[in-house]
C-alpha cells in the first residue's frame, strides 16, 4: 500500500470512529450530554436549524380536526392586546430574570399566584442540574379524560441584561392568556400550562421536566412551545409564523396549518414548517420520546438578548395573531373525541367473565382484550385467552369470558383491553377456584 493510500485509510477510520453514535439509555441518547445551544447561545436564525436522530414513544390520538364541543371563535376572540400587554408589563417589571436570581424567583411566585387565582391546580416543579437550580411552574386544567395530556409552555427566565419582553415574555403571556381563557370551559382532555426556568443556561428546567415525565410514563400527546412570538417590524413579517418540528411531530404542524385555514379571518397567519432545532424547550421532549413543536416569529428579533428587548419593540397586532393560532390549536386538540375503554364487573361461575365498556366520545375500533388467570395450589393454574372485536360503539359494553378453569385454591385475575386511539386499561381481581367453579371476592 502506498504511503498516501495508508494516510487516506487512517483518516477514514478516524472519521468513522468520531461519527459513531453514542449509546442510549432509557429514552435519551446520551445520559451526560454536552448541552446544545439554546436561545442563550443562538446568534442568528441560521443557528436554529439542525437534524438529529432520536427514539420516540407515541401515544394514540386521532389527528384530524373535528368539530369542538365549544366555539373556537369565541375562545380565540378573547385574546386581545390589553390582556397580553398586562401580562408582559407584569413580567418585565421584575427586570432581567436570570435563573438563580431574586428577580427570577419573584417571577415564579407571580406565575404561581396568577395560576392559583384562576382556580387551577398549581405546583412548583423544583429542579437542580449542572450547578443550577430553579423552579418550573405547572398549572393543570383537568379534562374528563385524564389519559391524554396536552402541554402549552414557555420559559420565564432571561439573560442577565435583558428584560426579555419577546424572549420569552411573549410565550409566557400566551401561556397565561390560554390558561385564563380555557379555565372557563369543560374540556375533553387535560391541559398543563408550564413555564420553565433555566432555559438560557441550556434548557435545564425543561430537561428535568421531560425526563421526569418519561420516567413516570406520563401520556403527553403534544407539547406546544411558544418562544419569541411577538416581533414583526414589517407588514410582511406580521403575516407569517415559523414552526420547528421533528418527523414524529409533523402531525402537530399539519393540525396547526388546518387551524390557521379554518379560522383564517380571526388569525391571519401563514404557517411555515422549518424542520428541527435545539433552540428552545421543546427539544428535550423530543429526546425523551414526546411529540412537540416550537412556535417562533418569522423575523428574528433585532433586539434579541439585549437591554432593548422591551415592550416598545413588540408588535401587538402580530402577538395577538400568534397567540390566537396557538390557543386555537390547543383548544381544538383538547376537544378531539377519543374512545376510552373501561373494564367493568369481573364475575365468576363456570369460568371468569368481564365487561369491557367504551365510556369515551368516539367509537372504539380494533379492540383487543385478554383475561389471564394465575394461582391455585402450587401455582398450577396459568390460563389465558385473548381476542379482538372490530368496533365498540360509544356507551356500549361487550362481555368476554375465559373458561373452563380447572383447579383448586386462590387465584388472581388480570383483565386488559386497548383499542385504536385508546390507551391500554387494566383491572385485577382476586378469587378462589373449586374444581370448575370460580368465586370472586367482592
Amino acid at each position: 500500500m502506498k504511503k498516501t493510500e495508508l494516510v487516506g485509510v487512517i483518516f477514514c477510520i478516524v472519521i468513522v470512529v468520531i461519527g459513531m453514535p453514542i449509546g442510549s439509555s432509557h429514552f435519551f441518547i446520551d445520559p451526560n450530554p454536552t448541552i446544545p445551544p439554546s436561545p442563550g447561545y443562538v446568534e442568528n436564525e441560521e443557528d436554529l436549524a439542525f437534524k438529529v436522530n432520536h427514539p420516540h414513544q407515541t401515544f394514540p390520538f386521532p389527528r384530524q380536526i373535528q368539530e369542538s364541543g365549544f366555539d373556537i371563535v369565541e375562545v380565540i376572540e378573547q385574546i386581545n392586546e390589553p390582556l397580553l400587554r398586562g401580562y408582559i408589563e407584569n413580567l418585565t417589571a421584575f427586570g432581567p430574570r436570570e435563573t438563580g436570581t431574586e428577580a427570577c424567583d419573584q417571577a415564579a411566585t407571580y406565575l404561581f399566584n396568577e395560576f392559583s387565582t384562576m382556580g387551577l391546580s398549581v405546583q412548583y416543579k423544583n429542579w437542580s442540574r449542572q450547578g443550577y437550580s430553579g423552579s418550573n411552574v405547572e398549572a393543570t386544567l383537568v379534562g374528563s379524560d385524564q389519559n391524554n395530556i396536552f402541554i402549552i409552555c414557555a420559559h420565564y427566565d432571561t439573560v442577565h441584561d435583558s428584560p426579555g419582553a419577546d424572549d420569552d415574555g411573549s410565550g409566557v403571556a400566551a401561556v397565561l392568556a390560554a390558561a385564563s381563557i380555557m379555565r372557563q370551559y369543560s374540556i375533553e382532555h387535560t391541559i398543563r400550562f408550564v413555564t420553565f426556568s433555566g432555559e438560557e443556561q441550556g434548557l435545564l428546567g425543561s430537561y428535568c421536566y421531560a425526563e421526569e415525565a418519561a420516567q413516570q410514563g406520563v401520556p403527553i400527546i403534544a407539547v406546544l412551545n411558544a418562544d419569541m412570538i411577538s416581533f414583526a417590524p414589517s407588514y410582511d413579517d406580521g403575516q407569517k409564523v415559523q414552526i420547528f418540528e421533528d418527523e414524529s411531530s409533523e402531525w402537530i404542524v399539519d393540525f396547526t396549518i388546518g387551524i390557521s385555514q379554518i379560522y383564517a379571518p380571526y388569525i391571519g397567519l401563514t404557517v411555515l414548517p422549518q424542520g428541527e432545532t435545539w433552540g428552545s424547550d421543546h427539544y428535550y421532549f423530543w429526546q425523551f420520546g414526546y411529540d412537540a413543536v416550537f412556535y417562533f416569529e418569522y423575523n428574528f428579533n433585532d433586539y434579541y438578548h439585549s437591554p432593548q428587548d422591551t415592550i416598545e419593540h413588540m408588535n401587538f397586532t402580530y402577538f395577538v395573531k400568534t397567540t390566537r393560532l396557538i390557543l386555537a390549536t390547543l383548544a381544538s386538540m383538547t376537544q378531539q373525541p377519543t374512545p376510552l375503554l373501561q373494564i367493568g364487573n369481573i364475575t365468576g361461575g363456570f369460568g371468569v367473565n368481564a365487561q369491557i365498556q367504551n365510556v369515551g366520545s368516539l367509537e372504539a375500533s380494533d379492540v383487543n382484550w385478554s383475561i389471564h388467570v394465575t394461582g391455585g395450589v402450587l401455582r398450577l393454574i396459568d390460563k389465558q385467552t385473548c381476542d379482538t372485536f372490530d368496533v365498540l360503539q360509544i356507551g356500549a359494553t361487550e362481555n368476554v369470558t375465559l373458561r373452563p378453569i380447572l383447579g383448586l385454591g386462590r387465584i388472581t385475575i388480570n383483565v386488559s383491553a386497548d383499542a385504536l386511539f385508546a390507551p391500554k386499561t387494566y383491572k385485577t381481581s382476586e378469587g378462589f377456584v373449586l374444581f370448575f367453579y370460580v368465586f370472586i371476592r367482592s
